[in-house]
C-alpha cells in the first residue's frame, strides 16, 4: 500500500524582515505541529544577506520535508545589510513571477512535492499562483501599531478628521 503524501506548503514572503520572521514562524509550525511539508522562498538578494548575518551555514540543517529555495529578484548585489531600497523591490516584484512559475513546475516533477497551497503577501505572486490554478493564501503580517491605526480610519473620517481639511498634496 502506497503511503499517502503529506500536504506541501509553498511559503513565498514579501522580501523583508517583518514580512520573513512571522511567515517563517507560521511555517515552522505547521511543519512541526501539523507535519506539512514546506518550501521556503527567499529571494537572492535576501539570501546573500542572511548568508553574510548567519554564516555559510545559515540555510542548513533544515529539517526533513522543509527546504529552502532562492529565486531571482533581478536586483543588484549590495553589502547593504541595514534599510533596503524599498521602491527598487517594489519593481522587483512583477520580474519575480516567471520564477514563481518556474519554481511550482519544478516542485510538481519532484516525487511527494507538489504543492498544496501558496502563502504570500506579494500581490504578483498571489495573482500568478491564481493564473496557474494553485490555492493560495494571502498572510499579511503587520504590528500592533499598525493594526490599531488601521482599526481608527473609519472613526477618524466619521469625525471628519480626515481627509485633513487644507491640506495640499504636493
Amino acid at each position: 500500500m502506497a503511503v499517502a503524501a503529506k500536504p506541501h506548503l509553498l511559503f513565498f514572503p514579501f522580501p523583508a524582515q517583518g514580512h520573513i520572521t512571522p511567515a517563517f514562524q507560521l511555517a515552522t509550525l505547521l511543519h512541526r505541529c501539523h507535519g506539512f511539508d514546506v518550501t521556503f522562498v527567499h529571494t537572492e538578494h535576501n539570501r546573500r544577506r542572511l548568508l553574510r548575518a548567519g554564516g555559510p551555514d545559515a540555510l542548513a540543517g533544515a529539517p526533513p520535508g522543509f527546504r529552502f529555495v532562492t529565486v531571482p529578484d533581478g536586483l543588484p548585489p549590495s553589502d547593504d545589510d541595514a534599510a533596503q531600497d524599498m521602491a527598487a523591490l517594489h519593481l522587483s516584484l512583477p520580474a519575480m513571477v516567471p520564477h514563481f512559475k518556474k519554481l511550482v513546475v519544478e516542485l510538481s516533477e519532484l516525487p511527494a512535492a507538489s504543492c498544496c497551497c501558496l502563502v504570500s503577501d506579494i500581490v504578483p505572486i498571489l495573482r500568478a499562483a491564481e493564473d496557474i490554478g494553485l490555492p493560495r493564501v494571502a498572510f499579511w503580517t503587520t504590528s500592533a501599531s499598525s493594526f490599531m491605526a488601521l482599526q481608527q480610519f473609519q472613526h477618524l473620517i466619521a469625525k471628519g478628521l480626515v481627509p485633513l481639511k487644507g491640506y495640499r498634496h504636493h
